[in-house]
Order: C-alpha cells, then structure tokens, then sequence
C-alpha cells in the first residue's frame, strides 16, 4: 500500500501566534452548545469569539453569512484576506480577520499588521478540496498497532471511540495491511502500520497556545494534570513527557497537554508565549479519539498520558538532536509488548 503524507492546512492555531503577537491574552473555552472558541483579551477587555477556518479567501457576503448565527463574535481565519472581507471587519465589530500570510490581524474594525515574523514562513498555503481528516481510520490504525491479537469489530469500535460502521469502513481502506480470522481483526505487517501512520497523521486539530514556565517540563506537566483535576477537565499528557513515563530516554524538553476544555494556565505561573519560545503546548482536540485510545490501553504512569503511537508522534513533532532515537524506542515498545 502507498503511504502518503497528508497536505498540510490552516487552523484555528495559525491564528494563535498573529493574536499574542498582536498583544492578545488567548486562552479556550469548550461548552455543549457554544463548542471550543477563544477567549482574547486586551487592555482590560475580554471577547468570546467563535474561529471560523477557510482554506481559500472568502469575500465579504460570505463572512456576514457567518454571522447571522453567531452568538457571540466570529473570527475568520484565512490564507490571504480578500479586500471585500477586510473592509466588512472594518464596518462590523462582530466580526475579525487573521490573514495568515501577511500577518494581518482585524479587530474591533482596526487593521492590525502583527510586528511578529516568527511564524510567516510557517503559515500554510491553501489546500483546495481538502477533505476531512479520518480522525476514526487513524484511532483504529492505532488500535491494531497498540494489540496484535485479533479482535472483532465491536472490540475495535470500543476501543477506538467511534461506530461499528466507521471500523468497517476504516478497515476496508486499510486493505493490504489488516486480515481477518475467525478470531477477528488483526494487522498483518505492525511496522508498517507504524510508519504509515507516522507520515499521515496531521495531528489532533482543535486549537492550540503555547505557554513558557520555569520548572522542569515534567512538572509543568503535573501542575496542569493536577489543575484540570480539581476544575473537572479531562488532561492527557503527551510528547516528551509521556515518553519519559512509557520509554525513558531523554530529559523532556517541552511538555505536552491534550484537555477538554480550557484552563487558566496563567494562574499556575504560565506566561503566553509563541510556538517557538513555548515550554508547554496546551490544546483542546478535534480528534476526539485519542481520549477513547488512551482508556483502553491505560500504561502504569504517574500521570494520564496519551496512547503511546500519539506521544511518539508528538516526540517527532517537538523535535530535537535525539528525536528519532526517542521515537525508536516507543516504537519498540510498542511493538515489543502488542502481541503478535
């Protein structure tokens, strides 16, 4: 089977950087009927605003369109603003733009061109047609890397957090690297599975800020698990972090946060910072899978951590001299411990 690597697009976490750059305070907020925003603050005023992606440039009859259901403000999050959207934002405060490519920020009908160029030549291009992200192919490529043994399609659906129909149509596209037995599902060629995860996965989605701290990453980590316990948020940890727990390897250089709901780092001493400064990543997911993939393979850690594919994963993402090794070895452990 071919392994491809997945087109990257803009998301709501572009827009983090331009705002902090811009000089916003931006934390998240997550409720059943509003779902994940951002909460900006800036000399003294604080806005509720719902992030509204576009891989391409929308114009302006598209953005009011946006705003009709709004219940609170809406930021449009774009490659490059058209004239037409830039000038709406500039007529009607409810609405805000993120132009990523450059820079741009409008708000509270003010053109805003963020001092900040750290992340200019990261930010994406459009990716026309882009389809959603099999967040459920990739929870169950996972499932059969975390357990070599044979399960049937409700086991599989169980542990992956999604439908008994969405596993049978993730196993059918997973042809060539899965087999079925009386006993049920398994995958046929584990390392390979791993590699093509490695290079599809596009990541969690959702949004992300980046916070700096001055103890040590692992306590960082603690002190957010410890924060979302007593506020009742759900917190995994992941990256180095989580590897430090799974397979000890080297001293954990940025910690990693997966949480369902926002948390208010800066009372536990956490100044907002850029991707680039950051000693902590916090974000709320989109892929709501890696919660249900955690449960059903829970490690004997000291603290909730992802599965061990995901923090792999985000070991590779952080980076560093000695990245690849510590990725070998979670990869090893993974396939050293999953059965056949």
């Amino acid at each position: 089977m071919e392994i491809t690597v997945t087109a990257s697009a803009i998301t709501e976490s572009d827009a983090v950087d331009v705002l902090i750059a811009a000089g916003f305070d931006v934390s998240v907020f997550s409720d059943q009927r509003r779902g994940v925003g951002l909460l900006l603050s800036r000399d003294g005023e604080t806005a509720a605003v719902q992030v509204k992606v576009r891989q391409k440039t929308i114009y302006e009859w598209d953005a009011l369109h946006l705003l009709e259901n709004a219940h609170e403000r809406v930021l449009v999050v774009v490659p490059v603003a058209s004239r037409g959207l830039i000038d709406a934002a500039k007529r009607d405060r409810r609405l805000g733009v993120v132009s990523l490519r450059d820079r741009l920020l409008v708000w509270d009908r003010e053109e805003i061109h963020s001092p900040d160029t750290i992340g200019a030549a990261n930010a994406s291009e459009a990716v026309p047609g882009r389809r959603r992200n099999p967040w459920g192919r990739w929870a169950l490529m996972r499932a059969y890397l975390l357990d070599g043994e044979p399960r049937s399609q409700v086991e599989l659906a169980k542990e992956t957090g999604v439908t008994q129909s969405a596993v049978s149509k993730s196993n059918r596209a997973l042809d060539g690297l899965i087999v079925r037995s009386a006993s049920g599902w398994r995958a046929t060629d584990r390392l390979a599975l791993w590699e093509m995860f490695m290079a599809e996965y596009a990541g969690p989605g959702g949004i992300t800020t980046h916070w700096y701290g001055l103890d040590a990453v692992t306590d960082q980590s603690n002190a957010v698990v410890a924060a979302g316990a007593s506020a009742g948020v759900q917190v995994l940890v992941s990256g180095d972090s989580a590897a430090d727990q799974l397979a000890p390897w080297r001293v954990p250089t940025r910690a990693v946060i997966y949480a369902s709901s926002g948390i208010a780092l800066s009372k536990l001493g956490f100044a907002q910072t850029t991707a680039a400064r950051a000693t902590l990543t916090f974000t709320v997911p989109t892929d709501q899978t890696i919660w249900a993939t955690a449960a059903s393979r829970s490690q004997r850690t000291t603290m909730p951590t992802v599965d061990p594919v995901i923090a792999a994963w985000d070991v590779r993402r952080t980076g560093g001299p000695d990245a690849d090794e510590a990725v070998q070895r979670i990869r090893d452990f993974v396939l050293a411990r999953g059965g056949s």
